[in-house]
């Protein structure tokens, strides 16, 4: 154990030396080092985030990057004669994996791409079904004749990054050349590429614009990729397994089996996902039809490809939409949209010029009607507050849904972040008709002087996240004021209250709240919740007395009611049979409460409010945010226990990240802060003389 240890410290010790020659006073952890950006092509890389991915290893690294000495055996020429002594009189038991020799005469014959060709049964399979079955005809003519619009594009960036050329194919196999292409699970563009890895290599996304769909700069990124990949790996194989799968799951894979030789790990149980052992040897075949493709029947004059476009760049006015440059210079707008991929709006965004990808052919046309151009005339913008929905603002501005969805081309409402910038009608006028106040049924929240008791309805763009920064405040104690479930999601229409400090601004924090008067104030299942609920429907909760030979459908007939609804209510199976005596609530029609009594009181609910947390003066003197609790009260949690199971003290049990037993992801939390000495087991409540 000793000795163990001992070996940590000494690699520790290692690597921290290591670290302090390569960046002089880097391991000071209250200065952690800036982010450094390297430019690639157009693009500004992350080089941290490149440097993860090729695993610390420095660009254009060997295989075996550690240092090796000069090779130094004088018994060489007799270990080369044991060697083949050794070949000839012991093969080898173990089946190769890698096969360097084509099976086919015909196969020996093509012209080699600039990839590596193993010859195993995946790579033979797919070049037989290239050739050979109508379906992979089929396919692989779709591909080529679509690869005819990009290719010259995509080679010579590939070669500028300094990757073989034809990794053009694995354009051809993620997307089919097809920048516009976003996967179910969010992968986007030609190269399909998910956010996070996206924005390590440069690719910037909001509203408007997801360079991911730009087909040049998503090239650049899918090059540099690449390339760090092969750097971390040492083989194009292992590269292009980790493009498809990830190179985190392929490191797990060559851990657990032991080798890193993709076609070994190809046959191993539970070695790599079966796409990406199908996913390599299709691109190496896909490569090697491309430099054969007389060979395989699909060219070099293979009707109906794209011929290759000839792009110009032009710079286009605020919120011009594609269709009306389409239609400025006689093109396709269907064309404009694929060219132009990366304005995923159809519309260049609002505020500023964008640069615009058109035909060559249309440049004259462009520069003769530019000035045409530019969709703000007849829209002005309005910048997206927290909360904020498409009705609200369509009703502020005078214009419909439809119309504001339609002009800013918006599927759906959880797109509407903070800060996203919109176009609405400039003439419209808003829509000042009354509407009603929200209900807020919600547990009792007692107030400081200092703070004050905000609430806020929940849309489909509302996250535990968003409302911890918006509101400043920790997620734990929005769950904690409401009783909610972290593991649970917000729906839509919920209306939370929340305990800010008395100087709050809404306007400040962008954030489209409602004060205590613009709402509808009810403790949440206290009598006043549920009868409120029942007026909405003109129904009034009454108490009825069960008789002699009652059960619930008798009783449900006489209010119109059926069993399921009595059990429900009363919180018993349907079948139960009521005794004699027992008093039942029961909803009935206003006006037809003949027959009934006073009901009981409801069955839950709050008595006493639960106190708000009170700010910490470091609190107040950082930003003004309610993040850290006194001593906890029912129904509060303090920031520094969260850890705690057992640190919630309401009467209810409020449910938190904490105390959760489901599986899966936890609810997202602020860190807790630090320890406050005190225990944090709760203990009984006292009364008000201190019982």
């Amino acid at each position: 154990m000793l000795a163990r240890l001992r070996q940590r410290r000494e690699r520790l010790a290692l690597v921290l030396g290591a670290l302090a020659l390569l960046a002089p006073g880097s391991l000071d952890a209250s200065e952690p080092a800036p982010e450094t950006l390297e430019r690639v092509g157009p693009l500004q890389v992350s080089s941290s985030g490149r440097d993860t991915v090729r695993g610390g290893r420095p660009d254009g690294a060997t295989i075996h990057e550690t240092h090796v000495p000069r090779a130094h055996d004088p018994d060489v020429a007799a270990r080369a004669d044991l060697a083949s002594f050794e070949r000839e009189h012991f093969p080898a038991s173990v089946r190769p994996t890698i096969i360097a020799a084509a099976p086919e005469p015909w196969m020996a014959a093509l012209q080699l791409p600039d990839l590596p060709v193993r010859w195993n049964s995946q790579t033979v399979a797919y070049l037989k079904y290239f050739r050979d079955d109508p379906r992979g005809q089929a396919l692989i003519k779709g591909w080529i004749r679509r690869m005819g619009r990009y290719e010259a594009i995509l080679r010579p960036i590939l070669r500028e990054v300094g990757v073989p050329e034809d990794l053009v194919f694995v354009a051809m196999a993620e997307s089919g050349f097809n920048p516009k292409v976003r996967s179910r699970v969010g992968a986007a563009g030609m190269w399909q590429f998910m956010e996070g890895t996206g924005r390590v290599y440069g690719l910037q996304r909001d509203y408007w614009i997801d360079e991911r769909h730009d087909l040049e700069r998503a090239t650049y990124a899918a090059a540099s990729y690449l390339k760090d990949l092969r750097v971390r790996f040492g083989s194009w194989e292992m590269a292009l397994a980790a493009f498809n799968a990830g190179y985190g799951l392929v490191m797990t894979s060559v851990s657990r089996s032991n080798t890193n030789n993709f076609w070994a790990l190809c046959e191993m149980e539970s070695g790599l996902p079966h796409a990406t052992t199908m996913y390599v040897p299709k691109i190496i075949a896909a490569a090697i039809v491309g430099r054969n493709r007389a060979a395989f029947h699909v060219g070099p004059d293979l009707s109906g490809s794209l011929p290759p476009i000839q792009l110009v760049t032009v710079e286009a006015p605020p919120a011009t939409s594609l269709a009306s440059v389409a239609k400025l210079i006689g093109e396709d707008p269907a064309l404009l949209e694929e060219l132009n991929a990366d304005l995923v709006r159809k519309r260049t965004p609002p505020g500023r010029r964008t640069p615009l990808r058109i035909p060559r052919a249309g440049l004259a046309a462009f520069e003769r009607g530019a000035a045409r151009l530019g969709g703000e005339a007849d829209a002005q913008q309005h910048i997206v507050r927290y909360g904020e929905t498409v009705a609200e603002i369509a009703r502020r501005h005078g214009t419909s849904e439809a119309a504001l969805r339609r002009l800013n081309e918006l599927d759906d409402s959880a797109e509407l972040e903070r800060d996203t910038v919109l176009l609405v009608p400039a003439r419209g006028k808003p829509d000042t008709t009354p509407i009603p106040r929200p209900r807020a049924a919600v547990p009792p929240l007692r107030t400081l002087p200092s703070q004050r008791l905000v609430f806020f309805e929940v849309t489909r763009a509302t996250t535990p996240r968003g409302l911890a920064e918006a509101f400043g405040v920790a997620w734990d104690s929005v769950v904690a004021w409401n009783d909610l479930d972290p593991q649970a999601r917000l729906q839509p229409g919920q209306v939370l209250q929340i305990v800010v400090p008395r100087s709050f601004s809404a306007d400040a924090a962008r954030v489209d709240l409602l004060e205590q008067s613009q709402v509808e104030l009810i403790v949440r299942g206290s009598r006043e919740h549920i009868e409120a609920g029942l007026r909405d429907r003109g129904l009034v909760r009454r108490g009825y007395r069960v008789r002699k030979g009652d059960d619930l459908q008798k009783i449900g007939k006489k209010f119109d009611l059926s069993d399921g609804d009595l059990g429900r209510i009363n919180n018993f199976p349907r079948d139960h049979v009521p005794a004699p005596g027992t008093l039942l609530v029961v909803y009935v029609a206003r006006g037809h409460e003949r027959g009934t009594l006073e009901p009981p009181p409801p069955r839950q609910g709050h008595d006493q409010p639960t106190p708000a947390p009170e700010p910490t003066p470091e609190a107040d003197d950082v930003d003004d945010r309610i993040d850290i609790d006194p001593e906890p009260g029912p129904g509060i949690m303090r920031d520094d226990t969260i850890s705690d199971p057992d640190t919630a003290t309401s009467p209810a049990g409020p449910s938190t990240a904490s105390r959760t037993k489901l599986p899966g992801k936890q609810g997202w939390t602020r860190k807790p802060g630090r320890k406050s000495g005190k225990s944090s087991k709760p203990g009984k409540p006292k009364s008000e003389d201190g019982k």
